[in-house]
């Protein structure tokens, strides 16, 4: 369910010394989420998480996510969260590329900053930035392809 955040949010952003470790070619396929980290400040205090999980012997909170390429720079994301010893399906978002960018079909802005940080045939980093009146959050994803 994470994740969905992470795609209905704002446009990724890459900058150029992140370009070597993006290879949108291999965005497709499905992958499963084996670290979260990061903090959220709210009202002055900060909370942090590093949470490790196994896709390959998933617990509850376990995570996976499924690129396809539906049409020319259109892809579907379809999110899994494990629970009762079964993936279920949790929801399914479009997106475009935009170079390095995702760009939300549906629109909506949640995050100041999301940026894929890795894309490559075994790994997949996604960064979330965001900070507003009420305080602020960062958060990484690491994903390995399943």
């Amino acid at each position: 369910m994470a994740v969905i955040a992470v795609i209905m949010s704002v446009n990724f952003v890459a900058c150029s010394d992140d370009d070597e470790d993006i290879d949108t070619a291999q965005l497709e396929g499905t992958w499963g989420l084996t670290n979260d980290e990061g903090y959220e400040v709210y009202e002055g205090e900060k909370e942090s998480w590093n949470d490790q999980y196994d896709p390959a012997n998933p617990i509850s909170d376990c995570e996976k996510v499924i690129i396809s390429k539906i049409a020319d720079n259109t892809y579907s994301m379809t999110y899994y969260d494990y629970y009762n010893n079964q993936w279920h399906q949790n929801d399914t978002e479009k997106f475009t590329l935009d170079g390095n960018n995702l760009i939300p079909v549906d629109g909506g802005t949640e995050f100041t900053s999301v940026k894929l940080l890795v894309v490559n045939s075994s790994q997949l980093v996604v960064e979330q930035k965001e900070t507003d009146e009420d305080g602020d959050f960062y958060r990484k994803m690491t994903y390995k392809r399943m």
